[in-house]
C-alpha cells in the first residue's frame, strides 16, 4: 500500500494494518448491527515527509488522507467508497 501523500510504501505501519485489519474484521462480523452505528477508521501510519495522518476503510481497505474535521462531528464519509466512519478515539477532543 502506497502513502495518499507522498506516494512511499514506507509510511504506512504494516504491524498497525494488520492489527486493526483483524480487529475491524472481528467488529463487523459482531457489532456492527447491534450498538456501534459506524466502524472506526483505522489509523495505519504517519506520512514521513509531510507529518500527515494515514487512515485506512475497513470497507475498502483502502489509505486515504485524514480528513481534517472543525464541525465537532465524530464520523465522516470515506474519499473513496463514501461510507461513514467514526474518528478514532485517539483523535476526538472532549471539551
Amino acid at each position: 500500500m502506497k502513502c495518499p501523500y507522498c506516494g512511499s510504501e514506507e509510511c504506512i505501519n504494516k504491524s498497525a494494518l494488520n492489527i486493526y485489519l483483524k480487529a475491524v474484521e472481528t467488529f463487523l462480523k459482531k457489532y456492527i448491527n447491534i450498538k456501534f452505528k459506524y466502524p472506526a477508521v483505522g489509523e495505519v501510519g504517519i506520512c514521513k515527509k509531510t507529518g500527515g495522518r494515514i487512515y485506512l476503510c475497513p470497507y475498502c481497505k483502502v489509505p486515504f488522507k485524514a480528513p481534517f474535521l472543525n464541525k465537532g462531528e465524530g464520523h465522516f464519509n470515506c474519499p473513496n467508497c463514501n461510507k461513514t466512519l467514526n474518528v478514532p478515539a485517539s483523535n476526538k477532543l472532549v471539551c
